[in-house]
């Protein structure tokens, strides 16, 4: 990524413009993408984008961005702008049938939530292929076969989740 990417990130994550990090719904293309090259599905959010696109750094890959009104694709998928209709639509409208000769798509374990994957299949003729939760793990998800290992299912983002009893619970709670 460039310098004016990682400025663009910083004013991002500041919260300057919100609602100016969008990324064009479509399909794009990374590296001389050909029939065989995955292809990968984002939200139009500018960071996920981009998180994406890095990790695909070096690989020949499509990038088919759905119009999650420029939310991530964790709280889209929650929201229902990442989801089946949305996937359905953008695959029909950049005929990804005529562009790849395979019937899979990757998408973002974090958006399986809004994804109904058979429901893509009867729609579209396409595979729903759940990847890893981090970008960065995509590389070691294809070397292995499209499967994910139980660490690349969960969120390195998020504290290790404890029973909300333990939480909520008096005894739990700092003493003053």
């Amino acid at each position: 990524m460039t310098a004016a990417d990682r400025l663009v990130h910083l004013l991002a994550r500041l919260g300057v413009r919100r609602n100016e990090w969008r990324v064009r719904p479509g399909l794009y293309r990374l590296g001389e993408a050909g029939p065989d090259s995955p292809v990968f599905a984002s939200a139009n959010y500018r960071l996920s984008f981009d998180a994406l696109r890095g990790a695909l750094e070096g690989m020949d890959a499509f990038i088919l961005v759905l119009d999650t009104r420029g939310i991530n694709v964790w709280c889209a998928a929650g929201k229902g702008t990442f989801g089946t209709d949305e996937l359905v639509k953008r695959v029909l409208a950049v005929k990804l049938a005529e562009t790849v000769s395979h019937r899979r798509l990757i998408v973002p374990q974090l958006g399986a939530t809004g994804v109904r994957a058979a429901e893509v299949k009867k729609r579209t003729g396409f595979t729903v292929c759940f990847g890893p939760v981090e970008a960065s793990d995509i590389k070691k998800y294809l070397a292995a076969g499209r499967h994910a290992t139980p660490a690349m299912r969960t969120p390195r983002c998020c504290p290790t989740r404890r029973p909300a009893s333990t939480i909520l619970s008096p005894a739990a709670m700092p003493k003053r």
